[in-house]
């Protein structure tokens, strides 16, 4: 078959805590990619080899809310309804379209009958359960989207089975696993002394990640495993890292420090100081979730990082209890205290199988060419 020219659509292209959809789009064997979006943010994942359609008129950032700037931003955002019709004008030839999360799939089901071309739809994670959940008319917008697009994609097992309880056809369902660019990332053949332990979080700081139940089991651990540091690393779009810090008493304030977000080139150098990855997810109570799994729970392993983490959704088809982490009933704060107490007194030679294995789990299943190439071929079943 000849090469797939496949349009992919996002709402904002790309934050830095999505990679994962760049490395998927970015690894799409023979497969030329046209990206669209309503907001390209021009700071990550550009390379020369996409095309991109952006729109001629852009908002402009405004923090002092000069009035004649909201007045123009209105303006322009009302012409970017017509974003569309710009797509359909400039894309050129494609063979299928494919959306990222759910809301974009819906907003441009009327371009894919335009077009006249298969649609495919990703859902990540706010889009299964928390969307509807806090806006019901998403129930209705869901039933048009699963019976208009071809195909949707889910991270795994546990996606999948969400998928079809919120009324999508089983047979439009496909499992379609991220990855890693594990020849990209460095393996560090790490060592730990019983009695040690450095703890890592890097997430954006919102509910479904769990930082309140990694804090609360750290201070419960801690009173027994008194040489530890645990490290928060993430965006703060929410504004709960604040109520965070209040949580936290003496003599575990001293030993947990929060950093800023950082860039993607510098993710994996920067977990080379660590023992162990923490990311405690769970459900919140307007039905968050992470819908598969954390992608940064593969990075961290692939540099060698055990994981620390809860049976939440598809996690435990990422990391695997008692061999490449150690998992836990999600804000199941006990069991998450003695996992963290496990490896703080784990001597190197039960610490370094668990190293060698982290690295080894993720090449094995979750390397991102393989996964990449499973997704061409869902796109020739539909353009076959």
């Amino acid at each position: 078959m000849k090469k797939v020219r496949a349009l992919h659509l996002f709402n904002s292209y790309l934050h830095t805590t999505e990679n994962w959809a760049f490395q998927l789009t970015d690894n799409l064997p023979d497969c030329d990619i046209v990206v669209a979006s309503a907001n390209f943010l021009r700071c990550n994942f550009y390379p020369g080899k996409f095309t991109y359609l952006e729109f001629p008129l852009k908002q402009i950032e405004n923090p002092q809310k000069r009035l004649w700037i909201r007045i123009l931003n209105k303006l322009i955002s009302y012409i970017l309804k017509s974003y569309p019709c710009y797509i359909e004008k400039t894309c050129g030839r494609c063979d299928i379209m494919h959306s990222h999360f759910a809301p974009t799939g819906w907003r441009y089901l009327n371009l894919a009958k335009r077009l006249k071309i298969p649609h495919v739809v990703s859902f990540y994670g706010m889009d299964y359960e928390h969307l509807p959940f806090l806006r019901p008319v998403w129930k209705k917008r869901y039933e048009r989207l699963f019976k208009e697009a071809d195909m949707f994609l889910c991270e795994g097992s546990h996606g999948a089975k969400i998928l079809q309880k919120i009324g999508c056809p089983a047979e439009k369902i496909r499992v379609s696993r991220l990855g890693v660019d594990v020849s990209q990332i460095p393996f560090w053949n790490r060592t730990k002394k019983p009695g040690e332990l450095k703890l890592l979080q890097i997430a954006t700081f919102t509910g479904k990640k769990g930082h309140k139940y990694a804090i609360e089991a750290f201070t419960r651990a801690l009173q027994d495993c008194p040489n530890m540091t645990l490290t928060f690393v993430g965006p703060d779009r929410q504004g709960i890292r604040a109520e965070l810090q209040k949580q936290i008493k003496s003599p575990a304030a001293e030993k947990i420090t929060f950093i800023d977000a950082i860039d993607f080139e510098h993710l994996h150098a920067f977990m080379k100081d660590y023992h162990v990855f923490i990311h405690p997810s769970c459900y919140t109570e307007d039905m968050d979730c992470e819908g598969g799994a954390p992608v940064v729970l593969l990075d961290a392993q692939a540099t060698g990082m055990p994981v620390i983490s809860t049976t939440h959704c598809d996690i435990p088809d990422e990391v695997t209890h008692g061999d490449t982490g150690l998992l836990s009933p999600e804000k199941d704060v006990g069991a998450l205290a003695d996992s963290i107490s496990s490896f703080y007194k784990m001597n190197q030679d039960e610490y370094g199988r668990y190293v060698q294995n982290a690295n080894k789990h993720v090449g094995h299943k979750y390397g991102i060419q393989r996964n990449a190439a499973a997704t061409i071929e869902y796109y020739k079943e539909l353009c076959s």
